[in-house]
C-alpha cells in the first residue's frame, strides 16, 4: 500500500515498489518492465500522484533523482550543548504507534516526510529507538540511533522527536556507553531543530549525488499532482514579483501535459494545454513538483526546455524544498 507525503502544507498520495526480484530463468525477457508498466497503470487507477522508490534499475522506467543522501558528521566535542539527561529506555514494539503519532506532530509539513503509519510491524532488533516519557507514561520524545551500516564505530542519528536538547543528551550518553569514534545525522529534514543546532556549531555536511541509483521520483498523475499543489502556487506567486501577473504555464513530460492558468490570486489547473510559456522535458519535471533542488540547477541537470517566461516562473513556483524521507519509512 502507499502513503501520504508532505510537500510543504500539501499532501500527495505516493506509492513505491520494493523487494523486486526476477527468477533467474526469466531474466532479460522484459518481465520487469511489464510488471512496472502494470504497476503504473494500477497506481493511476487507485488515485496516486507520484511514485517514490530507491534503486538503480528504475531510471529507464521514468524515475528521476528525488533527493540526495545528506549526512552530517561531527565529533562528540562538537555536539551542541544539551539539557540534563532524561530517563530513557529502548522503545517497545508495542509503543511504535505512540512514536508514529509524535513523529507526525513534529514533522508536520516537512517535505518528503511520510505520514505514518507506513510500517505496522517492526522486529525489535530493527527499531533502535530510545524514548523518554512524561506524566502518565506519555511519550515525550525519542531518538533513533544505530551504528552506521558501513562503519559500526559511527553512531548515526536517523530520527528524533521531542525536545532537541534532551535528544542531544541521550545521543551523547549512547555515544559514551559505546565504542564509537564519531557521530552522524542522516535522513533528518533540513529544518529539523537538531540539524539547525548542529549547523550553528561545527560539522561536516556530505551530500552524495547519484546518477542512476539513490532515491527516485516518477509522476503518476501530473494533473492531480498540480491540482493539489495549486494552493502552494497561489501563495508563492502572491509573495513574488509575479503577484499581479496573468497568463499560463504548461508542463509537458512527453507522456502527460497540464497547464497552470494564472490570474492574480488564483491558479487553475488545466488538463493539457499549450502556450508560449512552457517547460518541456521528461521525468525531471517530477523533481520540480517536490522541489528536489534549486530550480535553475534542476533545469540544467535534467535538460528541461523552458520557453517564454517559464524559467523565472519556475524559480517562483518550484523552490528548493530540501525533501527528505526518514530511514524508517524507506521502501
Amino acid at each position: 500500500r502507499g502513503y501520504r507525503m508532505w510537500v510543504e502544507t500539501v499532501q500527495l498520495k505516493v506509492a513505491g515498489i520494493g523487494a523486486v526480484v526476477t527468477h533467474p530463468e526469466y531474466r532479460k525477457t522484459g518481465l520487469m518492465h511489464q510488471a512496472a508498466d502494470s504497476s503504473f497503470a494500477a497506481m493511476l487507477q487507485e488515485g496516486y500522484d507520484l511514485s517514490i522508490l530507491r534503486g538503480r534499475h528504475y531510471v529507464k522506467m521514468g524515475y528521476a533523482r528525488a533527493w540526495n543522501y545528506v549526512t552530517y558528521r561531527l565529533k562528540l566535542e562538537e555536539l551542541p550543548q544539551a539539557a540534563s539527561l532524561p530517563a530513557y529506555r529502548p522503545l517497545d514494539p508495542a509503543q511504535v504507534g505512540q512514536m508514529d503519532e509524535l513523529y507526525n506532530q513534529t514533522h508536520l509539513h516537512s517535505t518528503g516526510s511520510a505520514i505514518r503509519p507506513t510500517y505496522r510491524n517492526r522486529h525489535p532488533e530493527d527499531i533502535g529507538v530510545y524514548a523518554w516519557f512524561a506524566g502518565e507514561g506519555q511519550l515525550a520524545g525519542y531518538l533513533r540511533a544505530l551504528p552506521a551500516e558501513d562503519n559500526p564505530r559511527i553512531l548515526t542519528c536517523l530520527e528524533a522527536a521531542g525536545d532537541p536538547r534532551q535528544a542531544l543528551a541521550v545521543l551523547a550518553d549512547l555515544y559514551q556507553k559505546g565504542t564509537y569514534d564519531s557521530l552522524a545525522f542522516f535522513t533528518l529534514p533540513y529544518r529539523h531543530p537538531l540539524l539547525q543546532a548542529v549547523r550553528n556549531k561545527a560539522c561536516i555536511v556530505e551530500e552524495r549525488y547519484f546518477e542512476i541509483s539513490g532515491w527516485r521520483v516518477r509522476i503518476i498523475n501530473l494533473f492531480s499532482s498540480l491540482k493539489k499543489l495549486a494552493p502552494l502556487f497561489e501563495k508563492r506567486l502572491a509573495e513574488s514579483r509575479y503577484a499581479g501577473w496573468q497568463g499560463s504555464l504548461s508542463l509537458d513530460t512527453g507522456e502527460q501535459r497540464a497547464s497552470l492558468r494564472i490570474r492574480p490570486g488564483k491558479v487553475e489547473i488545466i488538463d493539457g494545454g499549450q502556450g508560449q510559456n512552457s517547460i518541456q522535458g521528461g521525468s525531471g519535471i517530477g523533481r520540480l513538483l517536490i522541489g528536489s533542488d534549486e530550480p535553475d540547477e534542476l533545469v540544467r541537470q535534467e535538460g528541461l526546455e523552458c520557453r517564454g517566461l517559464a524559467l523565472p516562473l519556475a524559480g517562483v513556483l518550484f523552490p528548493n524544498l530540501h525533501p527528505m524521507m526518514s530511514h524508517w519509512d524507506e521502501f
